[in-house]
């Protein structure tokens, strides 16, 4: 808590140097502004409340902070916007979501990404929602704000309200961006001559050992002529073994630089389109908006066409009702790049020399494969001639009616759907006509999903004020359906390669064919209680009681409550005419929420495909696959926040959280005795802690004609894991269930690797105080004996910290004068590892030159007198096959995420234009980053253990937009 401690004082600090700088207020200008700020409504649970009156830890975006920006998602807009909201880019793939996580992850085994709600209804992540749409978002951070969604909240609520229509004529609005993006940093790997020296080095030590008298000076004929090579110029048929290429090093053979020819310039544009507008009755927002990203890795991309219909009615005085309705149509097309042994890592991999011929399609069509190359297929011709189209159509509709009983008393009913469509059409055609002809070994794929949720909801409102006493409570029912149906197939062999196209009548062979059906039921009751006393004192109380259909029979049922209470010191008596002081508030909440996202079907006993043998003959059939455990039941988190709330001047707002956040009965999937006919199933065991501190500052730094605004925010998590199981056995994570490690008293996934502390010298081969691997010679990884037993092995391998940073901040300073605005936003993080399996693939020793590798191999360990980087080994060690901390990297990082300048042109021109409100601007997005991340594109690009298998990277953009209205 040092660091936490230090980071509070900059922002105290902070606040200190702006408190100097400012002259007293009127108490009257003190007066209106913190009625403001007690008025401004924020959305909650089922419902909103008036900022003022708000007992729980609630972080809210301002919509100006990603307007201007080229997300094509509104969860890119959480980015180092609220603290305690930690986001990743796991995949900088065109359309993919962002990892989110509040307060730090929770679960080993169950999701921990938080649940999203759209206008109140809970969707699966908000790939529909057009960012343009977007009124505002609220995250809800602590157990009190997220219990009434009981078995949902536990990882955190982000609620987004769009806009809505508006009484008056039609007013409509254009937006519109195109940009460019670029690669944000190239990898390292070795050139072509880098590569050469390198294949040249490990080519002449075989030769040389393979009998006396070879010498590395021998030339290619010389060689030739040893293995009785009738055409010593037939390259074709060289000993790769032994015999170095002749023409390395002339302009005989291509040289190629794949990243150059696997990422280029890729298209970024948007366009929306909205109209609002209406009656005193009849309110209505429609819009149509489309967005078009290409891939930066050739002939991939994402493009989706979104349109909304929001219509709210005043039927009478007492009754009103709305329908929404939110189609979408996205397209995601290209060959899989990022992932192991996917095109990416290929490409990585790709020596740097090809035959001229066939350049960029090596070992292609009827190209040859380089002999001095590996059999990898050309990935500029796999990413050119793949077929990976997925096409997706989306519903999301919901309507509502509701009857004001009484004064103050509010029935409610709404309904809701989620429809998606989901179709995959895959097809490799035959790579390679020197042995094959078109079709013989293609293969096509379809795969369908659909998937159908519905939501049903009463709600019962009252509200009451008399005298000091203000008195809320909402009663309500909720029950949902999820199903989801699936067919894969999968066909290999065709006529020809011309249509491309899944077509099993015409195939040879069928590899898959499957089809898959799951479903589950949610059932709710929940209530809340909020009181407030002369908007001085505010107490809450709720209760949520979640039936879900993925427990067993005997825990089908969990019932989750919060309670937690505020202290507006500001509007004591002592305090409420302080003209420098707008806001003071403590406030305090505990609350218990549930997670059931394990999938489905879990708890109970399933069966699966197999074999009987009968009259000596096999038979198909039915077999026992998974074991029921009745008492199956939800995982839970129970929490409690303390917050403090600070206004001084209407010029600074700062707010600190700390919170201590526990989840217990994990579940986990657990050893049992085989003497059941089982080896796993699925329990409710262990424990893991989260505890940190949030501090949010906004300021007005500058308030004349030049204008200054900052928002910074800062979040210390510690994550430990307090319990597994019985006997607390550790269990193995990561890479082949071994990079990683969860273990009582660690932080979740933490890294269990050897050491690597050098490079073993011919001296410390010959001493045998040194600790060596068995086998090792000079030039070897050095590593430290961290249990001192005078070797190294499996007992050596220990805990070098985890993926979690320390903290994670953002900063935002916001400029304006006369028509120009320019904003610049900073974010990153400190500490935490992550552990690049990419580099790792194409960085270790012993793997031969037929492939590339990394660029620090140019700095090898050649011989004691040269020793080069002291931390890179040789190339035909011994080590090549652990797991060390050679490929672990610090994944501290700080990034310059956006720079936005615009200009807002004069009233005069745009009434001529007969327009309003005429925007232009310039945008950079992911300008710069400085970080530690050798052996991979970015170090944010992990998973959630913290390893990067070669994510797609993450692009630079460079773009031109414009906004009016008419």
């Amino acid at each position: 808590m040092k660091k936490s401690i230090i980071a509070l004082g900059i922002l105290i600090s902070t606040t200190s140097f702006i408190f100097a700088q400012e002259t007293t207020r009127k108490d009257s200008t003190q007066t209106n502004n913190k009625t403001k700020e007690i008025e401004e409504v924020v959305v909650i649970a089922y419902g909103t409340q008036k900022k003022g009156e708000v007992t729980g830890s609630v972080g809210k975006v301002n919509t100006a902070s990603f307007k201007d920006r080229p997300i094509a998602r509104v969860d890119q807009a959480l980015t180092g916007q609220i603290a305690g909201v930690k986001t990743r880019a796991t995949s900088g793939k065109p359309g993919e979501p962002l990892e989110v996580r509040v307060r730090g992850s929770a679960s080993i085994s169950a999701s921990n990404s938080p649940l999203y709600v759209v206008d109140g209804m809970v969707v699966d992540d908000m790939a529909n929602i057009s960012p343009d749409d977007v009124q505002s978002i609220e995250v809800l951070k602590d157990a009190a704000s997220t219990a009434m969604y009981g078995s949902r909240g536990s990882n955190g609520i982000v609620i987004i309200t769009t806009k809505k229509g508006v009484s008056g004529k039609p007013s409509f609005s254009f937006s519109q961006y195109y940009g460019v993006q670029t690669i944000e940093k190239k990898l390292d790997v070795m050139n072509s001559a880098e590569w050469i020296d390198y294949a040249t080095e490990s080519i002449n030590k075989r030769w040389v050992a393979l009998s006396p008298g070879n010498s590395a000076s021998d030339s290619y004929a010389v060689r030739a002529n040893y293995f009785n090579l009738a055409n010593t110029t037939d390259y074709n048929l060289a000993n790769i073994t032994y015999m170095v290429d002749p023409r390395w090093g002339t302009n005989q053979v291509a040289n190629i630089d794949w990243q150059d020819a696997f990422y280029r310039p890729a298209a970024i544009q948007n366009y929306q389109l909205s109209v609002r507008g209406g009656s005193q009755n009849v309110k209505y927002a429609i819009s149509a908006a489309y967005f078009d990203q290409e891939g930066m890795a050739l002939n991939t991309g994402f493009n989706r066409f979104n349109l909304s219909a929001v219509i709210d009615v005043n039927i009478s005085d007492r009754w009103k009702a709305g329908i929404t309705l939110r189609p979408s149509y996205s397209q995601t097309y290209g060959a899989a790049v990022d992932g192991k042994d996917n095109e990416a890592h290929k490409m990585l991999s790709m020596v740097p020399v090809a035959e001229l011929s066939a350049g960029l399609y090596t070992n292609f069509w009827k190209n040859i494969r380089y002999r001095w190359a590996g059999s990898t297929v050309s990935p500029i011709g796999t990413l050119e001639n793949t077929t990976n189209d997925t096409n997706e159509f989306r519903l999301l509709s919901s309507m509502y009616m509701s009857y004001d009983i009484l004064p103050g008393l509010n029935f409610k009913i709404s309904g809701g759907a989620t429809n998606n469509f989901n179709i995959n059409n895959g097809y490799i055609p035959t790579f390679n006509l020197v042995t094959n002809i078109p079709g013989q070994v293609s293969i096509a794929s379809r795969r369908t999903v659909n998937y159908n949720r519905y939501l049903g909801e009463a709600l019962l409102n009252y509200k009451k004020t008399f005298g000091s006493h203000s008195f809320a409570a909402l009663a309500g029912y909720s029950a949902e359906n999820y199903r989801t149906t699936s067919q894969y197939n999968r066909n290999k062999g065709f006529a020809n390669d011309d249509l491309k196209t899944f077509n099993f009548t015409q195939s040879a062979s069928v590899l898959n064919s499957e089809y898959t059906a799951s479903e589950r039921m949610l059932l709710s009751l929940f209530g809340r209680v909020n009181y407030d006393y002369q908007k001085k004192y505010m107490l809450f109380a709720s209760i949520r009681r979640d039936g879900s259909s993925r427990f067993g029979w005997n825990n089908l049922y969990g019932t989750f409550a919060a309670f937690g209470g505020a202290w507006k010191m500001d509007e004591e008596n002592f305090l409420k005419d302080k003209s420098w002081l707008s806001n003071l508030k403590l406030r305090y909440s505990w609350g218990e929420n549930g997670n059931d996202n394990i999938g489905d079907y879990r708890a109970f006993g399933t069966l699966a495909g197999g074999n009987y043998s009968f009259g000596g003959g096999l038979s198909n059939g039915l077999i026992p696959n998974t074991i029921t455990n009745p008492n199956l039941t939800w995982e839970k988190t129970q929490s409690s926040d303390f917050g403090f709330e600070l206004g001084l001047f209407n010029r600074i707002d700062f707010t600190a959280d700390y919170y201590i956040k526990k989840t217990n009965d994990l579940l986990l999937q657990q050893p049992i005795p085989y003497a059941t006919g089982y080896n796993i199933m699925w329990k409710n065991v262990g424990s893991v802690q989260n505890q940190g501190l949030e501090f949010d500052l906004s300021t007005k730094n500058l308030t004349g004609a030049f204008k200054w605004n900052t928002s910074a925010n800062i979040a210390f998590n510690n994550n430990k894991v307090l319990q597994l199981g019985s006997d607390n056995a550790p269990i193995y994570t990561g890479f082949s269930s071994s990079t990683n490690i969860i273990k009582v008293g660690e932080e979740l996934n933490s890294f269990y690797l050897y050491e690597a502390i050098g490079v073993l010298s011919t001296a410390d081969i010959n001493n045998a105080a040194v600790a060596k691997t068995n086998g090792a010679i000079a030039g070897d990884v050095k590593y430290r004996d961290f249990n001192g037993d005078g070797k190294i092995d499996e007992n050596d391998r220990h805990i070098i910290g985890g993926p979690t940073p320390d903290y994670y901040w953002g900063f935002t300073n916001t400029f304006s004068y006369k028509n120009f605005d320019l904003s610049v936003f900073f974010q990153g993080q400190k500490g935490g590892y992550s552990y690049a399996l990419l580099g790792r693939a194409i960085d270790r020793p012993g793997m031969g030159t037929t492939t590339n590798v990394m660029g620090n191999w140019a700095n090898r360990w050649r011989s004691d007198a040269d020793p080069g980087d002291g931390k890179t080994p040789r190339l035909d060690g011994t080590t090549g096959s652990l797991l060390d901390t050679r490929w672990l990297y610090d994944a501290t990082y700080i990034q310059l995420k956006n720079v936005t300048l615009g200009y807002n042109f004069e009233e005069e021109l745009v009434k001529k234009l007969k327009i309003s409100n005429l925007r232009v601007y310039v945008s950079l997005e992911n300008v710069w980053r400085k970080d530690h991340y050798y052996g991979g594109y970015n170090p944010e690009s992990v998973q959630s253990d913290g390893t990067d298998y070669g994510a797609y990277p993450n692009a630079k953009v460079y773009m031109m937009g414009l906004n009016f209205n008419f």
